[in-house]
């Protein structure tokens, strides 16, 4: 079993019992340093906090430590507005939103786009996105090299807010 599906498997519990969900956990080599990244977000969509991630860290560091033979940096955060989608639950979780795709190799001439996710069937890691031009194609996570949730900033510097939830945008400003 690889090192991510393990620690996820342990620490899931203790993550849901704080009121969080675990987007990912990647195990990566970043310079000389093996890291350990569990992102996490709230169940109830409120804002994440950085004092979020250290709740998460200090309940979770014990049974990590007890199942890593070898060193490593563990980091918790939050996916930030532009989340990144790793596993095909994520792709179900954000069923409706608009992704920026990268594959790779290209189809129809196209490497990358953007593209709103309208369907996953999950057992055979199968994802339906409507294009831009309105038709559908249907990708493989396999297929995939990397995507992300897209927000649209231009709308709200505009000022035209009436399909923006200021909510979220305002997620992450502790005055609001």
């Amino acid at each position: 079993m690889k090192i991510e599906n393990k620690v996820e498997e342990l620490i899931q519990p203790i993550v849901e019992k704080l009121g969080f969900e675990i987007e990912y956990v990647e195990f990566v080599k970043e310079g000389t340093n093996n890291v350990l990244r569990v992102v996490i977000d709230k169940k109830d969509s409120e804002a994440m906090w950085v004092d979020d991630c250290e709740v998460v860290s200090r309940a979770i560091e014990d049974t990590v430590d007890k199942n890593i033979n070898q060193e490593y940096v563990l980091e918790v955060s939050s996916p930030g507005l532009e989340r990144q989608l790793k596993n095909i639950k994520l792709y179900k979780k954000y069923i409706g939103k608009n992704i920026h795709v990268k594959l790779f190799s290209k189809i129809d001439n196209k490497k990358e786009f953007e593209a709103t996710i309208v369907d996953v069937d999950e057992p055979s890691e199968k994802i339906t996105l409507r294009l831009e031009d309105n038709n559908t194609i249907e990708l493989m996570l396999k297929e995939i090299s990397s995507a992300y949730t897209t927000y649209d900033f231009d709308t709200v510097l505009r000022g035209n807010t009436d399909n923006v939830n200021l909510n979220k945008l305002n997620k992450f400003n502790k005055n609001n």
